[in-house]
């Protein structure tokens, strides 16, 4: 993907909200529903090659956006965000290789939460089992949901001017 695809949204408090395509974030500040804050040093491709018009990188929408960004969604891509694509017990990142594991085993009673799914590869998730980590003879970081900034954080290419407002 090209890394001036994406723009950063900003509230009235340059709280960070969301990220949207630039295309988005252009047609929002057309219609007048946000300001400009930053701009990529690129230009749409249009048609008409005498219309020069950069790619709007940080916009602020004018009114506070309350949403609640503490119910990351529990989903396998999530997890795997949260693991930055390894496998915790080995460090593997072949994405073809990588499953979903339980820490305390299913067969033990161990839920489907965050605290309780890691990303493994096939070969760790086979040798484990249904073991615990205690029997497995593993030790991992206790496994948390995730702050929807540290999922935004994860992206291929974070622009310079997005740092300030993700807290870098």
């Amino acid at each position: 993907m090209n890394k001036y695809a994406k723009a950063l949204v900003v509230d009235n408090t340059y709280t960070a909200r969301s990220i949207i395509t630039t295309e988005r974030a252009f047609s929002i500040l057309y219609k007048g529903n946000a300001e400009l804050v930053k701009e990529h040093p690129v230009y749409f491709g249009l048609v008409n090659p005498d219309l020069k018009i950069k790619k709007p990188s940080v916009i602020r929408v004018k009114s506070y956006i309350k949403v609640n960004h503490n119910k990351v969604a529990l989903n396998r891509e999530n997890i795997y965000k949260r693991d930055n694509h390894e496998c915790v017990y080995c460090g593997e990142n072949n994405k073809k290789l990588l499953t979903l594991d339980h820490v305390v085993p299913k067969a033990k009673g161990g839920p489907n939460t965050w605290e309780n799914l890691v990303t493994a590869c096939k070969r760790c998730n086979g040798e484990k089992a249904d073991l615990t980590l205690e029997e497995y003879g593993k030790d991992i970081p206790i496994p948390k949901r995730p702050h929807y900034l540290m999922l935004m954080k994860q992206l291929n290419y974070i622009p310079e001017e997005w740092k300030f407002f993700l807290f870098f």
